[in-house]
């Protein structure tokens, strides 16, 4: 057996100098069109990024194919870090002018302010969506009405638990994202594909 293999991740990089992060996904707020280039900016600091977007091919006049990155959350960037380094980030990348509050969680009488943060198992759902999805992911903030709770059983998003919605006709499937207010993260999904659970 490794000597290493009883070791934490934190433990093995203990004076290597590489930064091991046990923080939160905070929401950081910025103009929509800024996501890539604060992203490009944080990582070049070693910071752990994620930009809610997903891949998409266009097709021209002239035939060429291009992928493309298409921003699905705009005006926001996900980072994985402490509460204590959020004024850092702030004071050092002017871009990002806020990061957003739970305010349910929060006490404005006491003064007492409560960060959102994305818990990782939703990061990891919006991330599997995202990079899986065969058909468009969108995002709103307007209330759906949701129906029962569902899983998908065949195609690229197999394993993918959430909401069944019905809009206009068509079928998807919807992730409630807990960062601080009402927002859903959903793409079509074949009804045959999925079953209750």
């Amino acid at each position: 057996m490794s000597e290493n293999a009883n070791l934490s991740q934190a433990d093995m990089h203990k004076g290597s100098g590489v930064a091991v992060v046990e923080g939160k996904w905070y929401i950081g707020e910025c103009k929509p069109t800024k996501e890539r280039t604060i992203r490009s900016a944080l990582e070049k600091a070693s910071y752990e990024v994620y930009v809610g977007s997903q891949t998409e091919t266009k097709v021209y006049a002239s035939r060429n194919r291009r992928e493309i990155e298409k921003i699905v959350i705009p005006g926001k960037i996900f980072i994985r870090t402490t509460e204590a380094e959020l004024w850092n980030i702030l004071l050092t990348y002017h871009s990002i002018y806020r990061f957003m509050i739970n305010k349910a969680a929060s006490d404005r009488e006491k003064g007492k302010r409560v960060f959102a943060y994305v818990p990782d198992a939703e990061m990891q759902q919006l991330r599997y969506v995202l990079n899986n999805a065969p058909n468009p992911v969108q995002f709103t903030t307007k209330e759906l009405s949701l129906g029962q709770q569902i899983e998908v059983m065949r195609g690229p998003l197999i394993g993918l638990k959430g909401e069944l919605a019905r809009i206009e006709n068509t079928t998807y499937i919807v992730l409630k994202m807990e960062m601080g207010e009402r927002n859903y993260v959903f793409t079509e999904i074949p009804v045959q594909d999925v079953r209750p659970v």
